[in-house]
Order: C-alpha cells, then sequence, then structure tokens
C-alpha cells in the first residue's frame, strides 16, 4: 500500500523559502543539495545546511505513520512554488525509492536518498546563555544596524554584524572603518555580563524575512554557533571569529547644531546630481546658506551637476563633503519624512539620524570629506 500525507502547499511554499538559503549549489557534499524530511505524528520536519546555515522547520499534515527521506532540494521547492494553491499530496510508492507530487491536475515524481548520510545540525542547550527579543524591534534593528557592513571579505570582523546584547539593551552595530551604523532598543535581557556576537552578513539578511513578527524569538549562543529559534522554526549560523572594534569609542558626545532636511527631496537631488558619478569619483558637497541647501556634484572630465533644496536649523553658512552612496544607502532605508544631521564643525565627525524612530535609537556616524579647494 502506498505511504501519502496532505499539506498545506502555500505554507510548504513559504517554509522552503526560507530552507532554500541553505541548500548547498556547489557540488561538495551531494547530500547537502537535499532536504531532509522526516514525517511523524502527523508532522513533517524539514531540515537543510550547508555546513555554515542550517534551518529546521515543522509543518501539520493529515497522514499517519512515519518516513524519513532526503529529497533533492531545487525541484521540490520549484515544483512545490510552481504548484495551484491548495492541499498537496506527498505519496510514496510502495515498490520504488521515489515520492510524487500531486495536485488538482498536476503529478510530478521525485527520486529519493537514504536519510543517513545528512549531517547532524548543531543544536542549543539549556546551558547555553539565552534571551528572548521582540521580532519586529529586532527585524527593523537589523535593516537599519547593517547599513554599514563592509564588502571587503580580508576584513571578517567588519564583514559581519555585531550584536551587542547587556541586561537593559540589545545593540545592532555595523562599520566598514569609514561609517558607523547603531541601532539600539530597550530589552530586559537579564544577562548578568554583556555579549557581544559577530553574526555573518548572510545570516542577518536572512533573518527579517524568515521570522515570524507575532512571536518573540529566542537567541542562544555558544563558542562557535548563534541560535535562533522560534516554535516553528529553527536556525543557526556560525559565528565570525574575531574581535570586533571598540565602536563607542566612536560615539561623539557634544553636537551642539543640527539641521533638518526633507527626507525625499533630499535622496531625489542626491540622485540626480549623482548621475555624474563613478568608481573614482563619489563626493557630493553640501552647501547649507539658511534655508537653501546647495547640493554639487563636480567631475573632473564631464563638469557639474547641481541641485537645490530648503532646510532648517542651524543658521550660520556651513558646507559639508560626503561620499554620495553613504548618504544614498541612509536615505533609502531611513524610515520618516526627514532627516537630521547633528555636528559640531565641519571637520569632525556627525550624526544622521531619524526623528520617527520612537522605540529604538539609531545613529550614523560618518566622517565629512575635506576638499583642498573651495569653489
Amino acid at each position: 500500500m502506498n505511504f501519502q500525507v496532505q499539506v498545506s502547499r502555500e505554507r510548504l511554499d513559504k517554509t522552503l523559502g526560507v530552507l532554500k538559503h541553505a541548500l548547498e549549489k556547489r557540488v561538495t557534499l551531494p547530500i547537502l543539495q537535499h532536504i531532509l524530511m522526516e514525517i511523524s505524528n502527523q508532522e513533517m520536519t524539514l531540515r537543510t545546511t550547508d555546513m555554515e546555515l542550517a534551518f529546521e522547520a515543522v509543518l501539520p499534515i493529515e497522514g499517519s505513520g512515519s518516513k524519513s527521506v532526503a529529497i533533492p532540494g531545487k525541484k521540490f521547492v520549484e515544483t512545490v512554488h510552481i504548484y495551484p494553491d491548495g492541499i498537496l499530496t506527498l505519496e510514496w510508492p510502495s515498490d520504488g525509492n521515489r515520492v510524487w507530487i500531486r495536485a488538482k491536475g498536476f503529478n510530478s515524481e521525485h527520486n529519493l536518498q537514504p536519510p543517513e548520510g545528512f549531517p547532524e545540525l548543531p543544536k542549543p542547550n539549556a546551558s547555553m546563555p539565552s534571551v528572548k527579543l521582540p521580532m519586529i524591534l529586532f527585524k527593523k534593528a537589523i535593516q537599519l544596524g547593517s547599513i554599514a557592513i563592509s564588502r571587503d571579505a580580508t576584513k571578517p570582523a567588519l564583514s559581519g554584524v555585531l550584536l551587542h546584547l547587556t541586561g537593559k539593551y540589545v545593540r545592532v552595530v555595523s562599520t566598514d572603518g569609514f561609517r558607523l551604523a547603531v541601532v539600539e532598543f530597550l530589552c530586559e535581557t537579564d544577562l548578568s555580563t554583556e555579549a557581544r556576537l559577530i553574526v555573518p552578513k548572510r545570516a542577518m539578511d536572512i533573518i527579517p524575512n524568515s521570522f515570524d513578527d507575532d512571536d518573540p524569538l529566542e537567541l542562544s549562543w555558544d563558542d562557535r554557533s548563534v541560535f535562533l529559534n522560534q516554535p516553528n522554526l529553527k536556525f543557526s549560523t556560525r559565528r565570525v571569529t574575531a574581535n570586533y572594534p571598540t565602536y563607542e569609542k566612536v560615539l561623539p558626545s557634544e553636537l551642539p547644531r543640527k539641521v533638518i532636511i526633507d527626507r525625499e527631496d533630499f535622496i531625489k537631488t542626491l540622485k540626480v546630481v549623482g548621475l555624474k558619478k563613478d568608481d573614482y569619483n563619489k563626493n557630493v558637497r553640501l552647501f547649507f546658506e539658511f534655508p537653501n541647501l546647495r547640493v554639487l556634484f563636480q567631475h573632473p572630465d564631464e563638469g557639474v551637476n547641481q541641485g537645490n533644496l530648503n532646510f532648517s536649523g542651524e543658521e550660520q553658512p556651513l558646507e559639508l563633503a560626503f561620499n554620495i552612496d553613504y548618504l544614498t544607502e541612509l536615505l533609502d532605508k531611513l524610515p520618516g519624512s526627514e532627516v537630521i544631521y547633528q555636528f559640531k564643525d565641519d571637520v569632525g565627525q556627525g550624526i544622521f539620524m531619524s526623528p520617527s524612530l520612537e522605540d529604538m535609537t539609531f545613529k550614523y556616524i560618518l566622517m565629512p570629506v575635506k576638499f583642498s579647494s573651495q569653489n
């Protein structure tokens, strides 16, 4: 007699959309291109790993019995994704190592592998330190706090994101040596000692779209891995084993002056004047002449692009210059209608922030570029 179970296509597709991030694309261990599927007690447990990231998800199913197989991941993900909404039937013939995926009007056959070669996934244990984080706040903190991550693969610490956990607050920090992004939100973690965990960028990019906003996220760690768990999804990633810079020393203290700029107007102006930028010319100049802000980009061969917009705040004339990409990357992710720049003078570093953030603080520290001559 054939063995079969039924599962929601929509729910399975959503789960596979997360688990596919850990499917090994390069042929190192062929089993890593498979999804381990275990069926028992009216639940389907799915596991994927590439030996750096690992996922385990649990789905409710209809049907009795138990089975454990490894199914080729890429074709399984693609088939479920393109099938029509509704209930999928997975049917295992008794005379072969294969499975049929059936929906109304569709049948797809997939060869299987025995599960014995699939590696054991790392698991947290009760002795590890752990904290519970509000997922909505953590998701927002990741999106803002990872803006300044380094793209230099030779700097492993800076190419990851720092999670700085204390008993009272959580910080998400990134820096590439030229800028620094720090997000902080209050959270009673009950930690007796602070923890600094460097998480790879690849893992941090996956987290915001993988977990449900409504459930708290349990985060635990040991010397090698970071574990993130919700009731039906478990995720682990290897930690970056390097020393992160003491970023607190870079945070400026006294910044008595500020300007306030409309975020949409600012980013539109930057994108227009920045049409002349290239890989070697990226510095844009900002002339604050109250209440007018003149934005100027000068290319040595192609000439000048210029735009104007209004600002409020500091009335003394001021000239600043920044890497235009560092500004546009910030403004693309910053929430709210306004951006504030707080500073002491036109020489030292200042802080960009958003006045619309009420449940967390965000600081984007950027050092102005100095020109040898002025226009």
